[in-house]
């Protein structure tokens, strides 16, 4: 197992003691239990399982690491062939795409995007489940675990986002980010000005800069462990940690089962998200935790450490004899985010312990481009992994981000068809919203944006806002038709 495999146990451990302190008369395990099949299947088959196609692609990063990404293409409304928004979600730390699709259809954000007509990415991050291979196979686990989220942030997205843009053949994406997938998309869009014009806008949920006011594990982690995990690292070389083992799984069927309300299930998560969530299905408690923790290097826990000792959104710190030697300083040089220019929306929540209101509004609020700040939503009673599970998310925040998307995928198609000054030839394009139920203002709007674009320009069908439209021959590729007008 390794000392590696030996910590997560540990952690395990010390959560089952701490539990039974909390709740001496719960009885933390359950000798009878059933575990939810989807506890035992891969992300594909999840996917699968609820009638939904999809893909598998592997991207590799210029510094060799091989990640895996999962594709559903379209939703239950079966395949459209038209030009669609294309949207690619990044989880956060110690987990893996499985946090998009984890809940029934209707409530997971994966699902409910496909089924809006997007063509929906999942990624997943170096280290994790799924991102375990180097394009070197004889790269020592020493070399390949050496690495933090300032790695994922330089080559991780690029090389992901990059890959997506050159399957579909858009030129932008729409991102949608959780924890440490927005850490890292602040980031790399403040020192990457290419990717900057890659991202057609950035949804940045439970939105990470500094931690600084962090509570729960990550403070004690900071305060307490720090030491700890770099003598390990100085011992034993960069290593992992919390691995998903069929240890860790054993663990989790064995305490939690199916439709278990062992508290000790509910302590292991909240112990990082925040207090007891009041909008969980607690029956899919052991279907989260048998995929994450999903693994991720020491390193990458010793950076975050670091977040919570300095206070800021700086590189990795090296020690000054280091950062001299990587940085020509003696201290980390820190990550601008005043550069970044890119539509953002932010979704944060008084009751999240990692992306705590004081650090939203006290460093990103203050530093970000109020020009590019399109919406900010700070909601009540959500903890950190309520924004992926919390069954009030879907109205609260995916529907509200799947109509936003979708109005400016309308708009910027329709300026991009607009603007050609090349021969044009007329196609349809239809993007599938029918399954977002519109107001009569949400279709004005959009009946607004679907204006007239020619003589030959006709609206079909307003409740699913087909339209027919004049398109150069330069753009056929980029709007694939569905019927040409005869």
């Amino acid at each position: 197992m390794g000392i590696h495999g030996s910590f997560g146990i540990l952690v395990l451990f010390i959560t089952v003691i701490n539990a039974q302190q909390l709740f001496p008369q719960k009885k933390l395990f359950d000798q009878t239990y059933i575990i939810d099949p989807e506890a035992e299947m891969t992300v594909p088959e999840i996917i699968r399982r609820w009638g939904y196609p999809v893909e598998t692609y592997n991207v590799v990063t210029t510094d060799g690491y091989v990640l895996v990404l999962h594709r559903i293409p379209f939703g239950k409304g079966g395949y459209n062939p038209g030009s669609k928004p294309v949207v690619f979600l990044q989880h956060g730390l110690l987990c893996t795409s499985s946090v998009w699709i984890m809940n029934l259809p209707h409530q997971s954000l994966g699902f409910l995007l496909a089924d809006a007509g997007y063509d929906v990415w999942l990624g997943n991050m170096r280290g994790n489940t799924y991102s375990r291979r180097h394009a070197n196979p004889r790269i020592r686990a020493q070399e390949y675990w050496k690495f933090s989220w300032s790695e994922m942030a330089r080559y991780d997205l690029p090389a992901m986002i990059d890959g997506v843009l050159n399957i579909t053949g858009e030129s932008q994406l729409y991102y949608i980010g959780h924890s440490q997938g927005t850490l890292t998309m602040f980031s790399m869009l403040s020192e990457n000005e290419k990717m900057n014009k890659k991202i057609r806008a950035y949804f940045a949920i439970a939105p990470i800069g500094t931690i600084a006011n962090v509570k729960g594990l990550f403070r004690y982690l900071g305060e307490n462990m720090y030491n700890e995990l770099e003598m390990i690292t100085l011992l034993f070389g960069d290593q992992e940690y919390l691995p998903n083992t069929f240890i860790s799984r054993w663990l989790t069927e064995l305490i939690c089962g199916l439709a278990s309300t062992n508290p000790l299930c509910q302590n292991f998560l909240f112990l990082v998200s925040g207090p007891d969530s009041h909008q969980f299905n607690k029956t899919r408690i052991p279907v989260y935790l048998a995929h994450n923790p999903a693994g991720t290097s020491i390193k990458n826990i010793l950076h975050f450490c670091q977040m919570v000792r300095n206070q800021m959104h700086l590189d990795y710190d090296y020690g000054e004899k280091g950062n001299q030697q990587r940085y020509n300083s003696s201290i980390p040089p820190a990550f601008n985010i005043t550069k970044i220019k890119v539509p953002m929306y932010l979704y944060y929540s008084d009751s999240d312990w990692l992306a705590t209101p004081a650090d939203v509004q006290g460093y990103l609020l203050k530093r970000l481009n109020k020009k590019y700040i399109k919406e900010v939503k700070h909601l009540h009673d959500y903890n950190h992994n309520d924004f992926l599970w919390g069954l009030r998310a879907p109205d609260d925040i995916y529907k509200p981000i799947i109509k936003s998307i979708r109005l400016d995928w309308v708009k910027w198609k329709a300026h991009l068809l607009h603007t050609t000054t090349v021969p044009t030839t007329t196609v349809t394009f239809m993007p599938s919203f029918n399954q977002l139920n519109d107001t009569n203002e949400d279709k004005d709007l959009l009946g607004s944006i679907i204006k007239p674009l020619s003589k030959t320009t006709k609206t079909i069908s307003p409740s699913i806002f087909a339209a027919t439209t004049t398109i150069s021959t330069k753009d056929k590729n980029l709007l694939k038709p569905i019927s040409e007008e005869k």
